[in-house]
């Protein structure tokens, strides 16, 4: 019987089973004496939420460092809602804009506008809370700042040598900038805050009352499929697991708002983001200095047609017109040269093809083109020798487009199926500017406001979401045993990603992956033939995940290894000879020698070591989850190869990897 259930689902199950999630925590003790959380609780139990079988407990790392979450009292079937908030209960946007500081939010629209700052309602909910937190028990969000801990972080704040343990130049770069991103909002808002004494006590916005808020801002904040950035009380006491546990909005049968036929939206459902930003990085788009001397070249050579026909000039001038054998030479001469002339510009003709055609940022791509520039100055070169006739040169021109025709079929359908693209775009006059870095508060504060634009709408025009209860809910396949921790999806997300937003990392993260990179311009011998008309990257890069071998890698040395007159089917049958899968294992090896040190085992064992801080802790699952996907794939691979020779593999070291191999023909 085929199995029809996916590959990463069935992985999913094994990870759940190894790390025991929706089983009885034997280690989870329940918090006693947290009298401010019960008075939050009973608080907002009066005013409509409901909690379903969840009291607050503290669990432990696998070296026992502890920390709190929700414990299951009672068995929670599939498909039960865990929490549901009215709301009204929400901390939105919206109502943090029209309070008792809106003068503030109108005064600095520079800073607050939705026109003109990113993250503008991060940091009018940033200044609302603080404004709030400086009531007390007067404010109506007492209970909700009251709860929110003070001993929190994320990976921004952490400590360069703390930093160094990740191993992890890109990330650590990334961290910082965010780093300075933030220090420049809690300036200028300092700044800001300092005209409004009448509103705000000195020590109300200190750097470290800032900071905190702005950690929870980051860390336990709903927004991206909300109409508005909200806290919603409770929720926040989740922790986060693949589980697929999410979070909707839940409509009353007296609604009028009810969507019709009942379709529950679930805004997590279409959140494949693993964080990422996919913003070209300087790195990556400079030329190595041999390219850049063969544009230079290129761009101050006269064409080669311009060349042939300042050769037949010159031969005409030479020609004895009184001699009939001299112009019977020059009629030869000149029907070739007319031919070579031709030639090239059907040569130049193609090559406008590509970039009309062809999207050249992409690296597949590029290496097609050049292969097909490089074929067709082989076969000019062959009229020009003699090895083949005008007529045969030209009939394997024409071909070259019909060829690159279906290769560019064939492409938009591999950009759908396997790098889930929608659309084959060109991109390569679509080069994406980079904002200029905002430096200082007085920058920040001098930013243009658009012409005829209010920095704010009427409260009515804001929008607002129509559902009764926000609720997080079970799905079908999500049923907690009694005194399991109860977790939340937070979304499809990075142990890289789960470190920068809130400041921790999963084992056996099913969304985690490697990047994986490779100088590929060195195997493009025509690069300097069109580097001139796009920003040629040095590297192509791979994401090693858990739940696939690379496509997008094993294409990578397919095309590579390519020969022209293979065919275009070739690339994308899906057959991979060994020497391709060798290719592909020996890049990872290399990879995986580089960055790993010690074996998987002394790693993990080290995970146990109750010296390591949290810092530490979660430092060295980011770095065991790397090894283990890159080690994971390497065994992958090698099960391919066996499979493609048609041998057994023999013991497998992962439990899951066989899995990865499935897909691919026999």
């Amino acid at each position: 019987m085929q199995q029809t259930t996916s590959i990463s689902k069935r992985i999913a199950t094994i990870f759940h089973n190894i790390k025991g999630i929706y089983k009885e925590d034997p280690q989870a003790q329940d918090v006693e004496g947290q009298k401010e959380f019960q008075e939050y609780v009973d608080y907002l139990l009066e005013r409509g939420m409901k909690i379903n079988n969840l009291r607050m407990a503290q669990f432990k790392t696998r070296n026992n460092l502890p920390y709190l979450g929700l414990k299951t009292i009672e068995k929670i079937e599939s498909d039960s809602i865990l929490v549901s908030v009215p709301r009204e209960l929400m901390l939105t946007t919206k109502i943090a804009y029209f309070s008792d500081i809106q003068e503030i939010f109108d005064a600095h629209p520079q800073f607050f506008s939705q026109h003109c700052a990113g993250g503008w309602q991060d940091r009018i909910l940033l200044t609302y809370l603080l404004y709030q937190s400086q009531l007390g028990r007067q404010s109506q969000w007492y209970h909700l700042i009251a709860n929110l801990p003070r001993d929190i972080d994320y990976l921004i704040f952490w400590s360069d040598e703390e930093l160094k343990l990740l191993n992890d130049e890109k990330l650590v770069l990334k961290a910082k900038r965010e780093l300075q991103d933030f220090l420049l909002i809690q300036k200028t808002l300092t700044h800001i805050l300092d005209q409004f004494p009448q509103h705000f006590k000195k020590e109300t916005y200190s750097f470290e009352n800032i900071k905190w808020i702005f950690i929870h801002l980051v860390s336990r904040c709903f927004g991206s499929t909300l109409e508005q950035v909200a806290f919603v009380p409770f929720c926040e006491m989740f922790n986060h697991e693949n589980t697929d546990v999410r979070y909707k909005g839940l409509y009353l049968e007296s609604n009028v708002n009810k969507p019709k036929e009942d379709k529950q939206v679930d805004p997590n459902e279409s959140d494949d983001s693993d964080g990422d930003s996919d913003s070209y990085e300087q790195e990556d788009y400079q030329y190595p200095i041999e390219i850049q001397e063969q544009i230079k070249s290129y761009k101050q050579k006269t064409p080669t047609y311009k060349l042939i026909e300042q050769e037949l000039a010159l031969y005409q001038n030479q020609v004895d017109f009184q001699n009939p054998d001299a112009i019977e030479k020059l009629r030869i001469y000149q029907e070739k040269c007319n031919n070579r002339i031709d030639l090239q510009i059907q040569y130049l003709k193609y090559k406008r093809w590509f970039q009309e055609n062809l999207n050249l940022r992409d690296n597949f791509t590029i290496i097609f083109v050049s292969k097909s520039l490089e074929y067709i100055q082989e076969q000019i070169k062959l009229y020009e020798t003699d090895v083949l006739t005008y007529d045969q040169v030209s009939s394997a021109l024409q071909a070259v487009e019909v060829k690159s025709e279906l290769y560019l079929e064939n492409v938009k359908e591999y950009a759908q199926e396997k790098l889930k693209s929608k659309n084959y775009s060109l991109k390569q006059f679509e080069i994406p500017e980079q904002p200029s870095a905002i430096e200082s508060v007085e920058e920040m504060l001098q930013i243009a406001i658009p012409e005829n634009i209010k920095p704010f709408e009427a409260k009515e025009d804001w929008k607002e979401d129509l559902f009764d209860n926000f609720v997080i809910k079970c799905s079908s396949k999500d049923a907690f045993e009694k005194g399991a921790q109860a977790y939340f999806s937070y979304g499809k997300i990075s142990n890289r990603s789960l470190l920068l937003r809130y400041g921790f990392t999963l084992e056996y993260n099913i969304f985690d992956y490697v990047e994986v990179k490779t100088q590929f311009i060195q195997h493009i011998p025509f690069a300097s033939d069109i580097a001139e008309y796009f920003q040629l990257s040095k590297y192509k890069k791979f994401k090693i995940r858990y739940t696939r071998i690379n496509d997008d890698l094993l294409m990578y040395f397919k095309i590579l290894n390519w020969q022209y007159d293979q065919g275009i089917s070739y690339l994308f049958d899906d057959i991979y000879e060994t020497a391709i899968i060798d290719q592909a294992y020996n890049l990872i090896k290399a990879y995986n020698d580089e960055h790993f040190k010690d074996t998987l085992k002394s790693q993990s064992e080290k995970l146990r070591d109750s010296k390591l801080n949290y810092h530490d802790y979660f430092a060295l699952i980011y770095k065991i989850e790397q090894q283990r996907i890159i080690e994971a794939q390497l065994e992958a691979l090698q099960m391919l190869k066996c499979k493609v020779e048609k041998k057994e593999f023999g013991e497998q070291q992962f439990e899951w990897t066989s899995y990865l191999v499935e897909k691919f023909a026999d």
